[in-house]
């Protein structure tokens, strides 16, 4: 008979979350379960639920763990937010380094493709240069890197003293895997080759002195996101989405995943959320409403805001010129809101992790 501790996660992950048929560890909330004596705890992180959704999942797990042999009492607990900078102050110096010289390093992640990731990813680091800031771009995207095209670059320099220059695009310092492949090549690459990749990337680049490295990575909850965390301390991740649900179901996977790598989350941005219609000046939402804002507070991470949907946005990708250093561009104008947040998130380690405290759900 497999240990108790494993049958518990097992029966947790036959818990639903309320109005949906996905339970409720694949939503990210179950944090953290311990067993001692007969005791089970399990740490939930329904802070941010609505109090009848808060309490049916109490009830329900409670329901579910009671009967199982070998249990004798149940406790369940909630998480709390707290402030995350003492504890990245403690974390810091046992962390994996960042690449030399680079200050802060943030994710860019998804979960689901076809959101913009990359688009916001390369704006966000235009915007923060055009700010002023020292600013990297790392595209992590194996399968799809499209940073190239986007930011106009097509080789890298050549090397110096062994080490790999970055080349250099819209004042970014800009290094992708599609600067070693040719365009219409497949990488057709497992997990131990990734993981390469992304060490090289942080260890064998020469990135200079940096403000800020933003990371691009592709969309998933797999081996690139977790070898990122490994060769390189990770100060905050964004979550990219789109407001239609199908966005919001992978962007939590996202979430959930960055919060088991503790790594705190600054918040989300919403891509492609309307469309200013040219003949008559009318806001459009092709895509649903508010989706991106109903994540948010479901994982109980900030929302940063809104990106409009426009031409402008595709055109600057295809030719290598990001929307942000556009004049007249509503995007444009988001992105650089965006790029101040971010920086200021990071600077003051406004994302909220959560740490376990008694509480009745």
């Amino acid at each position: 008979m497999a240990p108790l501790k494993d049958q518990i996660w097992q029966v947790l992950k036959e818990v639903t979350y309320p109005g949906y048929n996905r339970d409720i560890v694949s939503f990210g909330l179950v944090q953290k379960v311990d067993v001692e004596e007969g005791v089970v705890t399990v740490v939930l992180d329904v802070e941010a639920l609505p109090a009848d959704e808060r309490n049916q999942i109490g009830r329900e797990v409670l329901d579910a763990l009671v009967p199982l042999p070998g249990v004798e009492r149940v406790s369940l607990q909630a998480a709390q937010k707290v402030d995350v900078r003492p504890k990245l102050a403690r974390r810091e110096p046992e962390g994996p380094p960042r690449p030399q010289g680079v200050r802060r390093v943030v994710a860019v992640a998804s979960g689901k493709g076809g959101v913009g990731k990359s688009t916001v990813a390369a704006n966000l680091a235009v915007a923060a240069a055009r700010q002023g800031r020292r600013t990297g771009l790392m595209d992590a995207d194996a399968y799809g890197p499209n940073v190239p095209r986007m930011m106009g670059v097509e080789q890298l320099p050549p090397q110096d003293g062994g080490k790999v220059r970055p080349a250099e695009a819209h004042g970014v310092r800009v290094v992708s895997v599609g600067f070693l492949a040719r365009p219409e090549t497949p990488l057709i690459w497992r997990g131990p080759i990734t993981d390469k990749m992304v060490r090289q990337f942080l260890q064998d680049v020469d990135w200079g002195e940096l403000d800020l490295l933003v990371v691009d990575l592709p969309p998933s909850t797999g081996d690139i996101p977790i070898s990122l965390g490994k060769h390189t301390t990770i100060d905050g991740a964004i979550i990219v989405v789109t407001p239609q649900q199908v966005a919001l179901d992978d962007a939590l996977k996202a979430i959930g995943m960055f919060r088991r790598m503790e790594v705190p989350v600054l918040g989300v941005i919403e891509n492609m959320s309307y469309f200013v219609c040219d003949e008559c000046g009318t806001r459009h939402e092709p895509f649903g409403r508010g989706g991106g804002r109903r994540l948010a507070e479901m994982a109980g991470v900030p929302f940063l805001g809104e990106v409009p949907l426009e031409p402008a946005v595709r055109e600057g990708g295809d030719r290598g010129e990001p929307v942000v250093v556009q004049e007249g561009s509503l995007a444009g104008a988001a992105f650089e809101g965006l790029a101040g947040q971010l920086w200021q998130a990071v600077e003051r380690g406004a994302a909220a992790e959560r740490e376990p405290d008694h509480v009745s759900v």
